[in-house]
């Protein structure tokens, strides 16, 4: 009880923002994780309530 799905998204991923977003998932922000040997961004979702 009182969870609640959030998702991150490759920000260089349109195709799956766009989707995301037209599903109705809110957009929290974006992030720059380390990963590997590099820094990406990705865009942080909570799932539609």
């Amino acid at each position: 009880a009182g969870l609640h799905p959030v998702l991150d998204v490759l920000a260089t991923d349109t195709a799956a923002v766009a989707l995301y977003e037209r599903l109705g998932w809110r957009h929290l922000g974006d992030a720059a994780p380390r990963w590997t040997d590099r820094v990406v961004t990705v865009r942080c979702y909570a799932a539609p309530s």
